[in-house]
């Protein structure tokens, strides 16, 4: 994460109560994912190759291998506030619109797969995802006011606000997945999204 500018950080800009909303969504589901990843390893072993062909463990690896790479993108949107010619494409405002990514439509691309050892990878990398995203509250006004941008690689080009609305989203649909996992294997599922 970028050191915050002199000016920014005597006269921070407010941000909006919908992204602080955002924000607070993420620590809370960063939390949660915490929780999970101290489990037994059974539990993070789980699963079910009708919900997915990835582990619960595998899942949130994927989240902390993603979350990496939003955290880098908002760094370089605060960095660089320069606003690209082009932005959010038509999928990205359907997606990030709707709060809804669908099942089985896009496959994660291969530097976003989980690796040999995903329980001790996501019980390392979620503290260091939690700690970038606190990081970033008291720079959320200024990341809402940016006009930069970042590229995804099937949304175009995301504005800080955006690639934070993603981020949550991106967490509740993994977050589904495992909730669907450990119910097929008859594991407790409180706590995790009930839609």
């Amino acid at each position: 994460m970028t050191a915050s500018s002199p000016s920014s950080a005597m006269n921070p800009r407010p941000a909006s109560a919908g992204l602080r909303s955002v924000h607070a969504r993420i620590l809370r589901q960063l939390a949660l994912m915490a929780e999970l990843a101290r489990g037994p390893e059974p539990e993070l072993a789980a699963r079910d190759p009708a919900v997915s062909g990835w582990s619960v463990a595998e899942q949130l690896e994927h989240l902390v291998l993603v979350d990496r790479g939003v955290l880098k993108s908002v760094g370089r949107i605060l960095d660089d506030p320069r606003r690209a010619p082009t932005g959010i494409n038509l999928v990205g405002r359907v997606v990030l619109g709707t709060g809804f990514l669908p099942r089985g439509r896009a496959r994660a691309t291969a530097p976003y797969h989980p690796g040999a050892a995903p329980a001790a990878a996501v019980r390392a990398g979620i503290p260091e995802i939690a700690r970038g995203a606190r990081e970033l509250a008291p720079r959320l006004g200024e990341l809402e006011a940016s006009g930069g941008r970042a590229r995804h690689p099937r949304f175009g080009e995301l504005g800080g606000r955006q690639w934070l609305r993603f981020m949550a989203v991106h967490h509740h649909h993994h977050l589904k997945i495992v909730r669907d996992i450990r119910r097929a294997r008859g594991l407790a599922t409180a706590g995790l999204p009930s839609r």
